[in-house]
């Protein structure tokens, strides 16, 4: 008994190393991607996207599935290739709810919601990128969500939407001096 003790202990802790590996691979990955996308996507700078991707293929995990998925998202969406960055998409959406049906849905790189509206925004498609960050706020809202929302809804012509959602992030710790500056001004804007 205590030897099939030992081994689940042993099990559990190697799941929870490769969870934490495949979050670091995840971040890299979505990083180095999101790096290639500042740089107008070049294929000569995707050497550090490649080498993430490389090494989440060796997890069986669906997280790293996840992970992978949302990258290649994510280089899609650097290269401007909508339609294969929508289908990613919608691969990465099927595997978060899959992991949330028996458990809990992805939250590296980003959650599923999240991530799209980055990747919608990035490519100036500001409505699916805007209803991207409303289903976030409603599902487990993040200031990085508010913050999407605000800025796709401004895209959109929309100050109310905009406006609510710079309020319900304003004066969270921890955002970038940038992010509280342009809360800030764009606040005054709203009439409350």
């Amino acid at each position: 008994m205590s030897y099939l003790l030992a081994l689940l202990i042993a099990w559990q802790a190697s799941a929870t190393s490769a969870e934490s590996d495949i979050a670091r691979l995840a971040m890299e990955g979505w990083q180095s991607a999101r790096a290639v996308a500042a740089q107008g996507g070049a294929v000569e700078l995707l050497g550090p996207v490649n080498a993430r991707l490389q090494a989440l293929d060796g997890y069986p995990q669906t997280l790293a599935r996840y992970a992978e998925v949302a990258i290649r998202a994510a280089v899609s969406a650097a290269q401007e290739e909508r339609e294969e960055m929508a289908l990613f998409l919608d691969h990465a959406c099927a595997l978060s709810q899959q992991m949330a049906a028996v458990g809990q849905a992805p939250r590296v790189p980003l959650p599923i919601d999240e991530l799209s509206g980055e990747l919608w925004f990035e490519v100036d498609r500001f409505t699916e990128a805007r209803d991207s960050f409303a289903r976030a706020t409603a599902m487990a809202p993040t200031p990085n969500a508010w913050v999407g929302l605000a800025r796709a809804a401004d895209k959109l012509g929309d100050r109310v939407t905009a406006c609510r959602a710079y309020l319900a992030v304003r004066g969270t710790q921890g955002l970038p001096s940038d992010v509280d500056i342009e809360i800030s001004l764009y606040l005054l804007k709203c009439q409350f």
